[in-house]
Formats: C-alpha cells, structure tokens, sequence
C-alpha cells in the first residue's frame, strides 16, 4: 500500500544548535513519503545556510521578520502539497516510526482530524513532557503525564481535549474547513485553540502514544513574565471565540473572579512578583479590547463551522477528567 504523501513544516527562530540531531532522525524515519518545508522567522544564527548545504531536498521559505509560532507555521502549511500536515519544533528528536504511527492512527477513520505524539523529555527519554492535553470550562489546560514516567495510561491510545503542537498532525480536509492557527496568537496557545475549533466541528483529537518524540522543551519564549502574558492574552481570546453566547454570558463572570483572586491572594501572600500578576491581566484584558474587531470576525467564522454545541464539550471535557484519574 502507497503511503499518503505528508508534508512536515518546521518553523524556525535561531535554533541552529537543534537543527542537525532533528534533520537527522527525520532522514532517519521508516515512513519516506513526506516533504519538509522549513520555515525561518529572520534568523540570525546562519540556520537557513545551515540547512540549504546540508539538507538540500528540503523547501525553504525564508521570512523577512519573526512571525512567530502561529504566523510561521501558517506560512509554511500555505505550502504544503501533502494529504495530511504535521507540525513539529526543531529542538525535537522523531522516533524512527514516529510518522508511521501517527498515519496509522489517522487513517482509522473519517472522524479524526487531529493526531499528536507522545513527547518525552530529551534530557530524560524515560520521563514524559507531554501526553494528554485535557481542559476546564475556563480554558485551563492540564498536562496529564508531565514528569511521570510510563504506564498503561498513557500507551492506551485515546480522544484528548487537545495534543501537544510541537508533533501535532492535521487531515488536509480539516485544514480547508477550519485552516490553522489564529496569527494574533504569536506563540502559545494556539494548539489548544486548533483543537478545541478540530471538536466543536465534529471531529476527533487523538493522542497515539506509539508515536513519541524526544523534546528539549522551553526553547520558545525564556521569559516567564512574556510567556505567562501570551497565555493568558490566548487563552481569553480562545474563550471569548469559541463558546457559544450563551455560554460566555453565564460563565464570564466567573473567569474574572478567578482572575481577581488569583491577584488578590499574590498581594495576600506578599508574593514579590504580585504587581507583575496585576500588571500581566490588565494588558491581556486590554490588548482583547484593542482587537476586538478581530476577535469578532474570528468569532463568526468559528461558530458557522460548528457542528458540536457546548453542552457536548462540557461532557467531554468531565469525561477526560475523569477517566485520566482513574
């Protein structure tokens, strides 16, 4: 049987120090049939001569400015010819069936849009970074598995709320029905957001953790005050777009007072960072304000695709809760 063709993006900020261990092991996959498109946000550090000379066979696309996560990969599908599109960082290492297993999943059934890999941490390949992406009614996500080791758990292939970006594969018919990740989002987040649009629209996100990568983690954004700001800036506008109206109305109030005492207990408890908390809430609700226009638009686009109301989510989103503590 011929393999699907699958095109590979992998976007780029100055991370010349991983591209040589991730090209490798992807020459290295059992699965040939695939294209790599590499995209570079205006590197600095020599990685586009760096894969021109020794990785000829891949596209590059070299941008003029940082477009982010969000914007470099939107770029980089815009181009991708493939039957199915993968997402994957460069400071990652594939396991050598690391395609074949995520194709395998994929072609089960018409309903799985979404599948994604197993991460371990590349530092320690016997603990687990990412497996199960689950979240609240707030849009509060959960990592179950980070720092734990293996059990049966997390080698049962199951529908999770979301699976993590940096090894992520989506079917071409879903790209065309929803496209990709929202550019406003710079980085952060946007997985969540994909996935979240990938359920409400009637298809399935699937963790295969016969699939797995080895990730170095943390090589994105180092400062936490901007990573924490991104999140949360996302996270509001992921809600604020794709719930129904008359779920924001009973459950907006509710996400401000979390807000609220998540700052009145840093002044509480004196915590010497709790200005910066304050501060970080305070731009995300007004940088949502600014790009509200935006936000509207995205809005309308989302809910004429859905195909799942909120009730379902809500549902879902219990049900993942409860089977990972079982």
């Amino acid at each position: 049987m011929i393999e699907p063709l699958v095109s590979i993006v992998l976007v780029n900020y100055n991370g010349l120090k991983d591209l040589k261990l991730c090209f490798d092991s992807l020459y290295n996959l059992a699965n040939k049939n695939f294209e790599l498109i590499f995209v570079d946000n205006n590197s600095q550090d020599n990685s586009v001569d760096f894969i021109r000379k020794n990785y000829p066979i891949v596209k590059v696309i070299e941008l003029k400015k940082n477009y982010g996560f969000a914007g470099g990969n939107n770029i980089g599908v815009a181009e991708a010819i493939g039957e199915y599109i993968v997402l994957l960082n460069t400071d990652t290492v594939v396991d050598k069936n690391w395609l074949t297993e995520l194709v395998k999943v994929a072609e089960q059934s018409n309903n799985i849009g979404i599948v994604g890999s197993k991460n371990y941490y590349y530092h320690d390949k016997t603990e687990i970074f990412y497996a199960i992406g689950t979240c609240d009614k707030f849009g509060n996500t959960g990592n179950i598995g980070n720092k734990k080791r293996d059990n049966a758990l997390f080698n049962t292939q199951t529908n999770c709320f979301f699976v993590c970006g940096a090894a992520l594969m989506i079917k071409r018919e879903l790209y065309e029905k929803i496209n990709l990740f929202d550019p406003s989002y710079f980085a952060y987040f946007e997985d969540v957001d994909l996935c979240w649009r990938t359920i409400i629209s009637g298809y399935d996100v699937v963790y295969v953790p016969k699939s797995f990568i080895y990730h170095k983690v943390g090589q994105v954004i180092k400062n936490i005050n901007r990573k924490r700001y991104l999140l949360e800036r996302n996270k509001l506008r992921t809600v604020l777009k794709n719930y129904e109206l008359k779920t924001l109305v009973k459950i907006m109030p509710k996400y401000f007072l979390q807000i609220l005492f998540i700052i009145f207990e840093s002044i509480f408890k004196k915590q010497k960072r709790s200005y910066i908390i304050a501060l970080t809430y305070f731009k995300v609700t007004i940088w949502n304000l600014i790009h509200i226009s935006s936000l509207i638009r995205n809005r309308i686009t989302v809910q004429r695709i859905r195909n799942k109301d909120d009730k379902f989510l809500f549902f879902f989103m219990e049900n993942l809760q409860k089977f990972v503590k079982e």
